[in-house]
């Protein structure tokens, strides 16, 4: 993401070159998924722990903009590559730390990757709460963490590129993928301090269509009542078990159910064309292959740079 704002990104790696550059699938010879994480960035080899290596790092710093580490926490400290002593060299340096548990705190220096933290977070035991009848957490297989504080992390940096503008000075950025996780279940966080209890059926989950699944949301009175239009049913607009929301939830298992009877009948085509109609927010449940065609049609020719 600096790269595309313009930045000079130069990633430094050690000899071996980090893991991801063999990560399937490969396209002659090369990750495709390194590449796309990686698009825009000049790559340096360096041994953090030869005098040759630490001193290359140090003349890149005198005249940088920004250092970005994920080590643990004590690591660069070792290296006296650390926030005070790069600072002595360059006051307006923005330092920023991703760490699994931030830089302070009894569980800053235990290793992390993101299914860890997702499981450290309660993320995984937030989401299981959804699937009724499981009591086995998922496997994870999509990394949140690592994407979510990336973005933090930029978006603290983008910050401190502004403040910089008024103070003249650099700062420690300071991003915990611990915390960044905890950003993601805010319902599910405060509804842990109170007794709040849960819909029959969860929310937002999938609705059977005649040959697949649709995801529709319904998450306001104008939405509501298009539903209803839709499957038929307006007079539950005045029903009083779905009229007012708090009674909804109550009762959005009944509510669900009826929207089903209704999309059990008509191909997922068909249900989106009279959601789309009625202005309910809708999808059928993509897979990534039908993902990418549908981009392809929308923005044809644009390159992976945008």
């Amino acid at each position: 993401m600096l790269a595309d704002m313009g930045a000079e990104v130069i990633k430094v790696e050690t000899a071996d070159g980090e893991t991801m550059r063999t990560r399937p699938p490969v396209r002659n010879g090369c990750s495709t998924a390194f590449g796309q994480l990686n698009i825009g960035k000049k790559s340096l080899v360096l041994d953090l722990k030869s005098p040759e290596g630490a001193e290359a790092i140090r003349r890149l710093v005198a005249n940088a903009d920004i250092v970005l580490e994920n080590f643990r926490p004590g690591v660069m400290r070792r290296l006296k590559l650390d926030h005070e002593t790069l600072r002595a060299l360059n006051p307006k340096l923005i330092y920023c730390s991703i760490s699994g548990y931030g830089q302070t705190g009894p569980s800053a220096e235990l290793p992390a990757y993101a299914p860890v933290i997702h499981a450290a977070s309660g993320y995984d035991m937030a989401h299981l709460a959804y699937q009724p009848g499981r009591n086995r957490p998922d496997y994870c297989g999509i990394y949140h963490a690592d994407v979510v504080t990336g973005t933090y992390g930029f978006g603290a940096i983008a910050s401190a590129l502004y403040q910089r503008t008024v103070t003249g000075k650099g700062q420690h950025i300071d991003v915990s993928m611990l915390e960044s996780m905890l950003t993601l279940t805010v319902i599910e966080l405060q509804s842990s301090q109170f007794a709040v209890k849960p819909p029959p059926r969860p929310m937002f989950g999938p609705t059977e269509t005649a040959n697949g699944y649709v995801m529709i949301t319904v998450a306001s009175e104008k939405t509501f009542q298009g539903l209803m239009g839709v499957i038929g049913r307006p007079d539950w607009i005045s029903d009083p078990r779905f009229s007012a929301y708090a009674a909804r939830r109550e009762n959005w298992a009944d509510m669900m159910d009826g929207v089903e009877a209704w999309s059990r009948q008509l191909s997922t085509d068909a249900c989106l064309v009279g959601l789309s109609a009625a202005g309910v927010p809708a999808s059928a449940k993509a897979s990534l292959s039908r993902v990418k065609s549908i981009a392809s049609l929308v923005q044809p020719g644009v390159s992976a740079r945008g």
